[in-house]
C-alpha cells in the first residue's frame, strides 16, 4: 500500500525554496510560534473591532436621539410658523375647515366664502368693477398671473350659485376649486 508522507514533501519543498536543510522539529516549533502570534494579533484586532462596534452603535443611538429631538423642535417651529401663517387670514382658516369637511353643503359654503374673499381682495388691490366677473375682466395677466385660475374658480362658484342643488359637487371638484382660490390668494400674499 502506498502512503504519502506530507511532512517529508513539505520539508523537501522548504529546502528547495530556501536552499538550506531544515530540521522538522524546529520548523514545527516555528509554525506553532507563528500560529500563536497570529492568534494573539487576531484576538487583539477582534477586541478592537468589538469596542469600535459598541462605540459606533452608542454614537448612532445618540445621533438618532438628537436628530429625532431636533426634528421635533423643527416640526414644532414649523408648526408655529404655519399657525402664524394660517392666522394671517382667519377667514381663510374657516374656508379651509369647511372644505375639509365630509359634507357637500360645507364644500359649497367654502367655495362661496372663498369667492367673497376674492372679491374683497380685488377691491383692496384697486381692481374696479361692479361684480367679481367685471374685476377679473379688467385684470392684467402680467400683474395678476393667476387670473385664469381665478376665473376657473369663479365659474365653479357661479355654477353652484345659479344651479344650486341641481349642480352635483364632488369632493374632488370642491378641493380643486378651493386649491385654485388658495393659489390666487398666495400670489397676493393674502393667506
Amino acid at each position: 500500500m502506498f502512503t504519502i508522507d506530507f511532512a517529508a514533501i513539505f520539508t523537501r519543498i522548504y529546502e528547495l525554496v530556501h536552499g538550506t536543510h531544515v530540521d522538522v522539529h524546529s520548523l514545527q516549533s516555528q509554525l506553532i510560534s507563528t500560529a500563536s502570534i497570529i492568534a494573539v494579533v487576531g484576538l487583539s484586532l477582534a477586541l478592537v473591532m468589538l469596542v469600535t462596534l459598541v462605540f459606533v452603535n452608542i454614537r448612532l443611538h445618540e445621533l438618532e436621539h438628537h436628530g429625532f429631538h431636533a426634528m421635533e423642535v423643527h416640526d414644532h417651529a414649523e408648526h408655529e410658523h404655519e399657525v402664524v401663517h394660517e392666522a394671517k387670514n382667519p377667514r381663510w382658516e374657516a374656508v379651509s375647515m369647511l372644505a375639509s369637511s365630509g359634507n357637500e353643503s360645507d364644500w359649497r359654503r367654502a367655495i362661496m366664502e372663498a369667492d367673497i374673499m376674492l372679491s374683497v381682495l380685488l377691491n383692496e388691490k384697486g381692481y374696479s368693477g361692479a361684480t367679481l366677473g367685471d374685476q377679473l375682466k379688467m385684470a392684467n395677466p402680467l400683474q395678476f398671473t393667476t387670473v385664469d385660475i381665478a376665473w376657473e374658480a369663479h365659474r365653479m362658484r357661479n355654477a353652484l350659485a345659479h344651479l344650486g342643488e341641481a349642480f352635483p359637487l364632488s369632493e374632488r371638484d370642491a378641493r380643486a376649486t378651493i386649491d385654485q382660490y388658495r393659489r390666487v390668494f398666495e400670489e397676493f400674499d393674502y393667506i
